[in-house]
C-alpha cells in the first residue's frame, strides 16, 4: 500500500511540475503576439486585408456553388446539366475575380 502511495504522488509530482512550465510558455507566446500584432507596417496591414478579403470571396463562391449544386440535385436531364454548367461557370467567375481584387489589392498597397 505504500508503496501505491508513493508512486502516486510521484507520479503527480512529475505531472505538475512539467504543467507549470508549459502554461508559462503558452502564456509568453499569446502575449507575444498581440504585441507583434500592433507592431505591423501598413504594407502588412494592406496585405493581410487582402488575403482576408480574398478567402472571404472564395469561401462565398464555394459556398454559393454548393448551395447551385443541391439545388440542380433535383432536377433531371437537360435541365439538371443546365444548372450544374451554370453553377461551375459562376463559381469559376467568382473565383477569377476574387483573384483579380487580390491582384489590385496587392498592387495598391503601399511599398516598404
Amino acid at each position: 500500500m505504500k508503496r501505491i502511495l508513493t508512486s502516486a504522488v510521484l507520479c503527480l509530482t512529475l505531472a505538475l511540475s512539467l504543467a507549470a512550465p508549459a502554461a508559462q510558455a503558452s502564456q509568453n507566446k499569446n502575449s507575444g503576439k498581440k504585441a507583434a500584432a500592433a507592431k505591423m507596417s501598413p504594407r502588412a496591414e494592406a496585405l493581410k486585408k487582402c488575403n482576408d478579403d480574398y478567402a472571404a470571396a472564395v469561401k462565398k463562391a464555394n459556398e454559393d456553388h454548393a448551395a447551385a449544386v443541391k439545388a440542380a440535385a433535383g432536377k433531371k436531364g437537360k435541365d439538371r446539366a443546365a444548372a450544374m454548367k451554370a453553377a461551375n461557370k459562376d463559381k469559376a467567375d467568382a473565383w477569377t475575380a476574387a483573384k483579380k481584387a487580390k491582384a489590385d489589392c496587392v498592387k495598391a498597397a503601399p511599398k516598404k
